[in-house]
């Protein structure tokens, strides 16, 4: 039988070795920053800064709830208090009904996710199935047809408005009238409905 000669096999490299130099520890740096990520997801991304108090949108003219400063204390507590769970509160006085229009933004969604459901990206606002503000009949208070999520978060801010004596009027999940203030426009609103 015939031998054949044989070459020996080439010699292969370890593959760092052949990479160069830079392109090995740039892959080397992007998976540590990358394991620092899905370690603590707030590493990749500077927090927004948050407020002691709530934002109150302006308004163009005064209006029966912003005459009110027992409301403007009570909502600096509701501030606070979400402050604390990772949120912020931004309300306004609508001039038109005279009651106060809330959203409830994110700040830190790892702490907001103990208290609220849904996509809890920071500097968005609490899903609540409808913008803040928007006179659509899916904002009306006892609206249904939304996701388990959504209908849960308009059940705690109602909760939480009402331990600071604010009730949610019927138009919509955002409109609230402090207790023993009501709205300019009482006839347009059913206030028994309270």
């Amino acid at each position: 039988m015939p031998v054949l000669p044989t070459t020996p096999a080439p010699r292969r490299l370890h593959p760092s070795v052949a990479l160069p130099f830079a392109t090995r520890w740039s892959s080397v740096a992007v998976a540590l920053w990358l394991a620092a990520c899905v370690h603590s997801p707030q590493a990749a991304v500077s927090a927004p800064v948050l407020q002691g108090e709530p934002t109150l949108w302006e308004h163009a003219a005064p209006a029966p709830c912003d005459k009110a400063p027992a409301a403007r204390s009570a909502l600096e507590r509701i501030g606070r208090e979400l402050q604390s769970h990772g949120m912020a509160l931004q309300a306004t006085c609508n001039t038109t009904s005279g009651g106060w229009v809330v959203q409830v933004q994110v700040v830190d969604g790892t702490k907001a996710h103990k208290v609220v459901r849904g996509p809890l990206a920071d500097g968005q606002a609490v899903d609540m199935g409808t913008p803040a503000g928007a006179a659509r009949s899916e904002a009306a208070a006892g609206a249904s047809g939304f996701s388990p999520d959504v209908l849960h978060n308009r059940r705690w801010l109602r909760a939480l408005m009402a331990r600071h004596q604010f009730d949610n009027l019927p138009d919509a999940w955002w409109h609230f009238a402090q207790r023993g203030v009501p709205p300019a426009q009482a006839a347009d609103t059913d206030l028994a409905a309270r």
